[in-house]
């Protein structure tokens, strides 16, 4: 395998690409259709390394319907590596719902967690 990109089912792309974009500093890649448009069906970012896609529930249901068993979003955690996990954190704080301060874990490592706008947990560690 040579990479591997979430494609995750959200119900509004355009919204979900403005709080990655806004609130984690990604850059918007490519949508369909063209991004000026008011309703995006599909959609994927960028920053640095990491890579993420979000397409319409609709159109992730239509193209796999197992999927419409799966309820609706949410139910997901992702986690992130960061280089200044302080910075990072101070970036975020008021954009975004935090749901775990800055603490060290077991394991040693430096984390916080917050939720994107549409209920996913990202984790961002350092």
């Amino acid at each position: 395998m040579l990479s591997v990109t979430a494609n995750l089912k959200v119900d509004n792309v355009k919204e979900t690409l403005e709080f990655y974009k806004e609130v984690l500093g990604f850059e918007v890649v490519v949508t369909v259709p063209e991004y000026d448009q008011p309703v995006l069906n599909w959609g994927m970012v960028k920053n640095n390394g990491a890579e993420l896609m979000f397409q319409e529930k609709s159109s992730l249901e239509e193209e796999y319907p197992v999927l419409k068993s799966n309820g609706g979003v949410g139910g997901l955690s992702l986690f992130f590596k960061v280089e200044d996990i302080g910075s990072t954190f101070e970036k975020i704080k008021g954009k975004a719902t935090v749901i775990k301060e800055i603490h060290t874990t077991f394991y040693d490592t430096k984390e916080f967690a917050i939720l994107d706008n549409n209920g996913f947990v990202l984790t961002i560690a350092e």
